[in-house]
């Protein structure tokens, strides 16, 4: 994708709003904004996978048993 670009972070944004793509993907998934204690899980652990069928929308604290539970 040319409009994107690879954060610090590992994660692929938007180059004109600099939105990560996963969280628009996942926010277009569910029909509305994600929520303050929302966040996205990318089941298959890469960051660049932003694919519909491989993020997850979660609350934080379930995000956080998630990756304490699972090493990538």
């Amino acid at each position: 994708m040319g409009n994107t670009y690879v954060d610090k972070k590992g994660y692929p944004r938007f180059k004109n709003s600099g939105k990560p793509v996963h969280r628009v993907v996942a926010e277009n998934k569910i029909g509305r904004p994600l929520r303050e204690h929302e966040v996205v899980h990318h089941k298959d652990g890469d960051k660049t996978n932003f694919r519909r069928e491989n993020l997850r929308v979660t609350s934080r604290s379930y995000h956080s048993k998630l990756h304490s539970r699972y090493s990538y």
